[in-house]
């Protein structure tokens, strides 16, 4: 629970588990676990989360108010999961079912990290266990039955669930499918009945097979080069804007978004808070690249030089391939380091690299990414950094914070604008896609999306899984 997960761990954790808010069809958290969850005075720094009376865990532990503390209280140590709740000083039980938080400063919209992750509700027994996260205990529709690590997770029916009628489905095969040339044959011969993607091929495959649904999201996560702005060469500004100008947009997404990205110029997607045309941010311009480049030799007396990092997958081997052609041609000097995964991110949140493709930023309420833009997340004497690039403005400090005290729509559309401008000024990321993400699914599949969760993308628990369900084959 105190680890990161991407949308495909939460898609698994969501039948386990339950989040005390989800987001509506418009991106708006609303309650779940929570029957309630109202500002406790006038400045919006303390809240009152009032549970659902009979819910209880798998285990047949009830869910009270103590747990909801033990739950948050946990949550706010753990490296990753704690900074999400830096802002929380105090949660306490006024009663049996009510558990108050207090925030050091006003938060409007505190009701959206519940329906993130710090939101999944984890029974005392769990949270006892030392090894209690391979044995995870929820509330959720579904219980743990087996689980293979990086091959499959099964999970069946929770008979006791709080939803009456739900969930649909007995039980759900979780499988690890790497192969992502081989996806969609794979739905088509029945291997599987949905997966999900982001991965541009198999998204343009999805849309060329008419046996099987897709639902596709375009308005979720960026895509984007990290920059370390606390190590040479991306320590000044004159490398960081060299490789902004130097990078063609417009060429990549050709070269390698199948029809499935879209060109990016900020965080924030069309009809999302924040979101303008203009940005402020650098447009392709190889002479200017060049001059750059040039400026920086004089500035330092070394080449632009540095480290590219990538995920070691056949299409990121492309991507490296493709940005390396582009930044070498403006006179720079790229190596390409193509590793795992979990590596690049482990890398990455603890500093180091240089430069990194990343994805992020794909909560449909910008609150939601908070956590990566603002200096507080930044790691001190090399620990761990959620704001990736270890970027501090106070501009965009003041921008986020006055964003998160006000609940005035027109204020914070404004305030988020004026985040955006900041970071372009400073050039931390270097924008190249908006990623369309999918899920495929047989015909005879039914449910997904259809709950208060927003879209695919949405980073969120994704509670429709209760209501997934499937038809009975004609065979």
């Amino acid at each position: 629970m105190s680890g990161r997960w991407d949308r495909n761990g939460h898609m698994m954790g969501s039948a386990i588990f339950d989040p005390l808010a989800t987001l509506d069809a418009d991106g708006h958290a609303v309650p779940y676990l929570a029957e309630s969850i109202t500002p406790a005075n006038a400045d919006n720094t303390a809240w009152d989360i009032k549970l659902r009376s009979g819910v209880t865990f798998t285990d047949g532990e009830p869910l009270d108010a103590a747990v909801v503390v033990r739950n948050l209280t946990e949550q706010k140590k753990a490296l990753i999961t704690g900074q999400s709740l830096a802002g929380m000083t105090d949660v306490t039980a006024v009663d049996a079912l009510t558990a108050r938080v207090t925030t050091a400063a006003p938060w409007a919209t505190f009701p959206v990290i519940l329906a993130s992750q710090v939101g999944y509700m984890a029974a005392p027994k769990m949270i006892d266990d030392a090894h209690g996260g391979e044995h995870p205990i929820g509330t959720g529709p579904f219980v743990l039955q087996e689980w293979v690590k990086g091959d499959h997770m099964t999970a069946i029916k929770n008979p006791h669930y709080w939803q009456a009628g739900l969930p649909h489905l007995d039980e759900l095969d979780f499988k690890v499918d790497l192969d992502t040339q081989q996806q969609v044959t794979d739905l088509s011969n029945g291997t599987f009945d949905a997966f999900t993607t982001s991965t541009p091929a198999s998204v343009a495959a999805l849309r060329q097979n008419d046996e099987v649904n897709r639902l596709e999201n375009s308005r979720g996560e960026e895509r984007f080069a990290t920059l370390n702005t606390t190590v040479a060469p991306f320590d000044q500004l004159s490398a960081r804007q060299a490789l902004a100008y130097a990078t063609d947009i417009d060429r990549f997404v050709a070269e390698n978004g199948n029809g499935a990205y879209e060109k990016v110029n900020g965080m924030f997607a069309p009809g999302q808070l924040g979101y303008t045309a203009d940005t402020g941010y650098p447009g392709f311009d190889l002479a200017k690249a060049k001059t750059l480049v040039q400026q920086y030799t004089a500035d330092t007396g070394k080449p632009l030089a540095f480290t590219f990092m990538n995920t070691d997958s056949v299409d990121d081997l492309k991507v490296s391939q493709s940005l390396k052609d582009m930044w070498e041609a403006a006179g720079m000097q790229v190596t390409l380091e193509n590793i795992k995964d979990e590596d690049e991110v482990v890398d990455v949140v603890l500093g180091n690299y240089q430069a990194a493709d990343w994805r992020n930023f794909g909560q449909p309420d910008p609150d939601g990414d908070y956590i990566w833009w603002h200096s507080s997340s930044i790691g001190k004497d090399g620990s761990l950094s959620l704001n990736t690039a270890r970027y501090a403005s106070p501009a965009i400090d003041a921008a986020l914070d006055a964003a998160r005290a006000t609940t005035d729509a027109g204020t914070r559309d404004a305030q988020y604008q004026e985040a955006e401008r900041q970071i372009n000024a400073g050039i931390p990321y270097v924008w190249y896609a908006r990623v369309t993400s999918a899920i495929g699914a047989d015909k005879r599949v039914h449910g997904y999306g259809e709950a208060a969760n927003g879209t695919d993308a949405t980073i969120g628990p994704k509670t429709w899984v209760a209501k997934l369900w499937i038809e009975p084959s004609s065979s």
